[in-house]
């Protein structure tokens, strides 16, 4: 099937979802974060969390499965750390504060963390973790959701894809983040296969019989494989305890399989100061990513960085505009007639 692509400029999408969560009940500066989060998505290449979310987040609120107005609350919380109760709102609103909590307790104590629960899907980890890097930390990131995983051979899920990222500032070059599922693939790029009605690689997934499949209909329906076999569905479980149990917010077997379905989330920051002088750090790492990408390698390689190609593809977004499916725009357009909001103008 022939993919036809859109192109629309950054800020004309941005508004255009801001719009429509308002719309739909959501508070202005929450419909911000939402909206800023799902574009940045799109920026980075992300297109699995990105602005093909947008529908579901609607559908969620209009059939009262995600709180458009969440009176987010901390529940638990001492100097170094805090747990909040999200009210079962748009997890990237209830994971912004949980971030912005551990930012504000790293920067007075060198280390920060919080832990979220109650909270629908919270997007692209990398958003959180570059928030932390702005004000010159190390950041963890990570978040557990409704069972779509489990190894090769099994009949029925047991982990979600459970994300995680980790991010390191850089002076003057692009942060290193690396932001991954522990599935061998996000459960996004699922859907958006289904969406566009293309195949999926083999090896990406298995059918209700724990037999591997190229359909991603079945795969949605299925189960999704680790990355890197046991060691990837160790990760996962790790990160169902920590985001989960640890949490409260609930392990994945516990949770009903959905798109906007999340556990619990976790962030620290980490003030890289309380180790070393922050500038002592920032000439060392110059000078380590330096020695990498001067590997040897064989003619057309270039060794890239966590986070590199994510940062490319930021810049030439921003130059040519976001690249949509003309499947996901038509969805945009059924938003825009319901609501009476302006579609993104078409670039080319």
């Amino acid at each position: 099937m022939l993919n036809l692509v859109v192109y629309v400029k950054a800020d004309d999408l941005r508004k255009f979802a801001h719009e429509v969560l308002v719309k739909v009940g959501v508070p202005d500066e929450y419909a911000k974060i939402v909206a800023d989060h799902l574009v940045l998505a799109e920026l980075r290449g992300i297109s699995s969390h990105g602005i093909m979310r947008l529908p579901l987040y609607v559908e969620g609120i209009m059939k009262g499965e995600i709180n458009p107005k969440p009176q987010i609350k901390i529940i638990r919380e001492g100097m170094v750390h805090a747990l909040i109760d999200g009210d079962n709102g748009i997890g990237q609103v209830v994971a912004f504060k949980a971030t912005n909590i551990a930012i504000s307790k790293a920067k007075k104590i060198g280390i920060g963390i919080a832990g979220a629960r109650n909270l629908r899907h919270v997007g692209m980890l990398a958003y959180y973790i570059m928030k932390i890097i702005e004000n010159e930390m190390i950041g963890v990131a990570m978040a557990n959701a409704s069972p779509t995983v489990a190894p090769l051979g099994c009949k029925r899920p047991i982990t979600g894809t459970n994300p995680l990222a980790i991010g390191f500032p850089v002076r003057d070059k692009p942060p290193i983040i690396l932001d991954m599922a522990t599935s061998i693939v996000a459960r996004g790029k699922i859907l958006a296969a289904i969406k566009k009605g293309e195949k999926i690689p083999e090896g990406w997934a298995m059918n209700k019989e724990g037999k591997i499949t190229t359909d991603p209909k079945e795969a949605a329906e299925g189960i999704l494989l680790p990355f890197g076999g046991y060691k990837g569905f160790g990760l996962a479980l790790i990160i169902d305890i920590i985001s989960g149990i640890m949490t409260g917010g609930n392990y994945s077997l516990k949770m009903r399989r959905g798109w906007y379905t999340q556990g619990g989330f976790f962030v620290a920051a980490i003030r890289i100061d309380i180790f070393r002088p922050y500038d002592e750090y920032l000439r060392e790492i110059k000078e380590y990513i330096e020695r990498v990408k001067a590997t040897p390698t064989v003619k057309g390689v270039e060794v890239l960085l966590p986070g590199e190609p994510e940062f490319r593809t930021y810049i030439k977004r921003l130059e040519s505009g976001l690249p949509i499916d003309e499947e996901i725009f038509n969805e945009l357009k059924n938003l825009a007639n319901k609501f009476n909001v302006p579609i993104p103008q078409i670039i080319k």
